[in-house]
């Protein structure tokens, strides 16, 4: 993985004797963030001048004051959380969670998205689909769940009030369980990979891929090298609640759908602000093959030598994507249709999220480092190599299936689920009718409970992130 520092020599103001320690940390923070914002940052030039700025705020609440009206995604965090962020690294007890109101009275449940293996969770028993209604005891409602949440997110024991919906269509109250967050536990991108074989005899490969995590190509060559040596005639790629990642990885995985794979074909095209010039890389490029480090050449060189032995040569691709699905995910689904044509990249779930941007990750570097905070604004504007990069408002599915419509949820990878299902049934229409049975039963189910996603709700364990392109800027791109 290739990571963006910025080494920024610029002198510190020496602290005044009069004045509080805390305010003059925030100083020498805040103008390290703004010179860096300043020479890398898509909207440089929305910046407010130097004298109309704040520097005694806090790194957080300075970092709003100096973002573009359209910018959703910028962030700034502390640098040894922002990289743990970025590698799938968290204090979690291994949950992804959706919130629903299940009456008119603001009833508020949770329904379990996914549960991480070998996590606290999983340890206990969670299973996807199942249902939280109380948090340390608490109910939640319309107008106090974010409260109640701040447990669920925190790092202290807790305890959660299991449920599940019984053939009459109520929520029924199982056990109370207690879970400890784990710190620093590393998620895995995937969460399944499959070999399906339909009632005709077709092997589909089927891919769940959480997070585009650079730090884990060696799991998704052996997910391909799987369906290579089983001979899958389709793949089934779901990135429902994928929020993104690096696009180093997401190269690797079009790399290792695509037919024909060619590492020097364009793949990504770049459009900075004007300290810096457009262009456009190939495959290799992505990977590091024009570095002037050997060591990234030969892993480029590795990279390409490994896609070619798993690729798995197909002419179409079905991908579940969701408005959960953003950026690396976004990336993979645009970046496909110039290779595969666009009929052939069949996006099955709901318009995505709209993140044609991509980040570099910005830490001081000095030594010692005299700020601890990291940064990872929106540098580019994203397009494929026909240069189409225009979606900042989702991609559109082709098939439009909204997973809330059908509670419970069913085990990723089940037939039950009406995503993968409606996959399955384009690849062989025998399953159709099956399909159509199972949904009709959880759609029932979904209206008798009055269910209605809570909107504005977003899970802070799987927040979307702006596509990480994860590469040295050349100072002769200036």
């Amino acid at each position: 993985m290739l990571v963006l520092v910025f080494f920024l020599a610029t002198a510190c103001k020496k602290e005044n004797k009069g004045e509080p320690k805390v305010a003059s940390e925030n100083e020498t923070t805040n103008k390290w963030v703004v010179e860096n914002m300043r020479d890398v940052y898509y909207w440089n030039t929305s910046i407010p001048q130097d004298r109309n700025l704040n520097f005694s705020l806090g790194p957080e609440d300075f970092f709003k004051t100096i973002l573009h009206r359209d910018d959703r995604f910028s962030w700034i965090q502390l640098a040894k959380d922002l990289e743990d962020n970025l590698s799938g690294v968290a204090t979690t007890v291994g949950l992804g969670i959706g919130l629903v109101q299940v009456n008119q009275a603001g009833n508020v449940i949770i329904s379990v998205r996914y549960v991480l293996p070998k996590s606290p969770a999983d340890k206990a028993g969670i299973k996807r689909g199942d249902i939280i209604t109380e948090i340390n005891g608490r109910e939640m409602m319309v107008n106090n769940y974010n409260e109640v949440l701040d447990a669920y997110y925190g790092s202290a024991t807790f305890t959660v009030q299991l449920a599940h919906i019984n053939e009459n269509d109520q929520i029924v109250r199982d056990g109370e369980i207690e879970l400890t967050p784990v710190q620093n536990f590393q998620e895995h991108a995937i969460h399944l990979d499959s070999v399906i074989i339909t009632p005709s005899g077709k092997k589909v490969g089927y891919l769940f891929y959480n997070r585009f995590l650079n730090n884990q190509p060696d799991e998704l060559l052996a997910a391909f090298d799987k369906f290579k040596t089983e001979n899958i005639s389709d793949l089934v790629l779901d990135l429902r609640y994928n929020g993104g990642g690096g696009i180093w990885i997401a190269a690797i995985m079009s790399g290792l759908i695509q037919a024909h794979f060619n590492e020097s074909e364009p793949f990504i095209h770049y459009k900075w602000n004007s300290n810096y010039n457009d262009y456009t890389e190939t495959y290799y490029e992505v990977f590091g093959g024009a570095s002037k480090d050997p060591e990234e050449v030969a892993s480029a060189n590795q990279v390409v030598g490994d896609i070619k032995a798993f690729n798995l040569n197909l002419s179409r691709v079905f991908i579940i994507a969701t408005n959960y699905s953003a950026s690396a995910s976004e990336l993979v689904i645009n970046n496909l249709r110039p290779f595969l044509q666009d009929a052939n990249v069949i996006h099955i779930g709901e318009t995505t999220v709209g993140k044609n941007e991509g980040s570099i990750t910005i830490v001081d570097e000095r030594n010692p480092p005299k700020v601890e905070w990291g940064i990872q604004p929106i540098v580019v504007k994203l397009a494929n190599k026909d240069g189409f990069g225009d979606y900042p408002d989702g991609l559109t599915p082709e098939y439009k299936i909204d997973e809330w419509d059908y509670l419970p949820w069913a085990p990723i990878g089940s037939l039950d689920d009406p995503l993968l299902a409606k996959a399955l049934s384009l690849i062989d229409p025998s399953i159709q009718s099956l399909a159509l049975k199972t949904m009709s039963t959880k759609a029932h189910t979904a209206q008798s409970l009055q269910a209605v996603p809570m909107a504005g709700f977003e899970d802070r364990l799987n927040r979307p992130v702006p596509v990480d392109i994860g590469q040295r800027m050349k100072q002769t791109n200036r």
